[in-house]
């Protein structure tokens, strides 16, 4: 089983994969890391600006879809089960991966966020601390526009969905809860 984790940044997509990967003694990996080997080895057309418009988070994920769909081949055929959580694959695509694919899913957003939320909103990115000011702010500001978009496009590719901007130990529960029970 593959398990995918998508949504906007600073949403709680590491934490919920570190716990399902604890829980179901499996592997899991960022699309941050796998992005830095394809950035690492130059490879065209990789993002390299800030936009949360939905035409360059489509744009992106379907850039980033064939290597996406190669390390799940890859993986398939090393491990039985695997979590994958990042911001660079979209319901679209999981419902494409679905058809070659045992898949569970889930898509994560937060439609509220400030620069006091973002600073201390739960994940483990150290990155983010070290942004100046402004682009917190921005990054705080685009992210429930990010969330948005993802909400939609989950519903409408029959993709769970999750709010976490309140009561995130009980979101993080049943986001675990959509992944782990048959």
């Amino acid at each position: 089983m593959i398990y995918l984790i998508g949504g906007a940044p600073r949403v709680g997509k590491t934490i919920l994969a570190q716990q399902i990967a604890a829980k179901l003694k499996i592997g899991w990996i960022s699309t941050d890391l796998l992005l830095e080997v394809l950035r690492t080895n130059h490879v065209e057309g990789i993002k390299t600006e800030w936009d949360v418009s939905p035409e360059a988070v489509t744009a992106t994920a379907e850039w980033f879809f064939p290597s996406l769909e190669r390390f799940i081949w890859g993986v398939s055929s090393l491990a039985g089960s695997y979590v994958i959580e990042g911001v660079d694959f979209l319901p679209k695509q999981v419902s494409q991966l679905s058809v070659h694919y045992d898949i569970r899913s889930v898509f994560l957003g937060c439609s509220k966020m400030t620069l006091e939320r973002f600073d201390q909103f739960p994940g483990h990115s150290r990155g983010y601390a070290n942004l100046p000011e402004e682009m917190r702010r921005q990054f705080a500001h685009d992210i429930p526009l990010w969330s948005e978009f993802i909400r939609t496009e989950a519903k409408n590719n029959g993709c769970p969905y999750l709010d976490m901007s309140d009561d995130f130990p009980s979101r993080l529960k049943e986001a675990e809860f959509l992944l782990t029970t048959p």
